[in-house]
């Protein structure tokens, strides 16, 4: 959806700045700013989570070829894009790594070696990369982003997770205080 967004970002620019010069002229005047501000924030935050994905992706693959197990390639794939996908993304892409252990000779030890692989990775996604490719980009303190994760998590469910840290970095740094 975002990269459909920014293939069309020239033609949405010009529908929405068109809006100045009608009848709720005031209304776009008053809130352009801070809607563009909170685009600019949520921007950030995608970005993060693409770098979030590039190295869940990139470790997942190292762990899956030290399993040597097949179809190296496929199996990053999904787990790259399943990581843009909270909490379900991990076990969508883990469903295919633990099949794909289990049809190997070893079995039932690498299908167990995968879920330790899996557990381990998932680990360090959530409690060392989230925190410090977040609080770097959204220019938050990592133990912020990890309270942020983990109220927004609990209170909002997968929304929560998706726009908790954009979200209260808007407010925090654009609607409370005023920008340098």
């Amino acid at each position: 959806f975002s990269f459909l967004i920014v293939l069309d970002l020239p033609k949405i620019k010009r529908g929405v700045g068109g809006l100045a010069d009608t009848k709720v002229g005031f209304i776009y005047t008053e809130v352009a700013e801070n809607i563009a501000g909170f685009g600019r924030v949520l921007g950030r935050a995608l970005e993060a989570q693409l770098f979030i994905a590039i190295v869940n992706t990139i470790l997942t693959a190292i762990g899956i070829w030290m399993l040597d197990l097949d179809n190296i390639l496929v199996l990053s794939t999904i787990v790259f894009f399943c990581s843009f996908i909270p909490v379900a993304g991990t076990f969508l892409s883990s469903t295919p790594i633990c099949l794909v252990a289990l049809q190997t000779p070893g079995g039932g030890t690498t299908l167990l070696l995968a879920i330790v692989l899996i557990c381990i990775i998932h680990a360090i996604e959530t409690y060392v990369l989230n925190p410090q490719i977040y609080g770097h980009h959204m220019h938050m303190t990592p133990v912020v982003v990890l309270i942020v994760l983990t109220v927004g998590g609990k209170l909002f469910g997968v929304w929560g997770l998706l726009l908790g840290i954009p979200v209260v970095n808007y407010f925090w740094r654009h609607a409370i205080r005023k920008p340098v």
